[in-house]
């Protein structure tokens, strides 16, 4: 998947202006399944413009720049159709918590230890975060919009493997703790 692909995602759903698609990536949906930063929005937005996938409309501001609202075009939903109808694989998993698990061996148990307690809170405030991205959509179930369901199901999805995480740090402390009693 391409960053291009998730801004058209987001872009499919309603109107955005740039600053609004980088808020997505920093504290919404794409907080749990794309990192971007405003910098890489902006430059991808740009490039999509140009080739056509994405127009804009221009708002006065006074005194500050153009707000642009940006609008996935029919040639952006083509291209963004294109690559959901393509199968997708499993994403390889790149964590540096995974490394250190090779080498925790070199240090003593308590740097692992920190380092797992803190990211057990990490994921823990993760999955609230989440959570509250599906509170609309939870208690509205029973009537929403198929799109509004795929977001509740992939909301869910991340909320499970951010409570994935907390468990895992839970299992490896207890190991952990269990290990050096001996």
């Amino acid at each position: 998947m391409a960053l291009k692909h998730t801004i058209l995602a987001f872009l499919s759903r309603q109107p955005l202006s740039g600053y609004d698609v980088a808020k997505e990536f920093a504290e919404g949906f794409g907080s749990c399944f794309w990192k971007a930063s405003q910098q890489q929005v902006y430059a991808e937005l740009t490039k999509l413009e140009q080739q056509g996938k994405v127009t804009y409309e221009a708002i006065p501001q006074p005194g500050r720049l153009d707000k642009k609202i940006y609008s996935i075009t029919e040639q952006g939903q083509q291209e963004l159709l294109d690559w959901l109808t393509k199968p997708c694989e499993p994403s390889a998993i790149r964590e540096d918590l995974g490394v250190m698990g090779l080498a925790g061996h070199l240090v003593s148990s308590e740097v692992v230890i920190r380092e797992i307690e803190r990211r057990r809170q990490l994921h823990l405030e993760m999955v609230q975060q989440v959570k509250n991205l599906d509170e609309h959509f939870a208690k509205h179930l029973d009537s929403l919009e198929l799109k509004d369901l795929y977001m509740h199901l992939i909301i869910r999805r991340g909320i499970r493997y951010q409570e994935e995480w907390v468990a895992w740090c839970d299992e490896a402390l207890g190991a952990i703790a269990q290990a050096v009693k001996q």
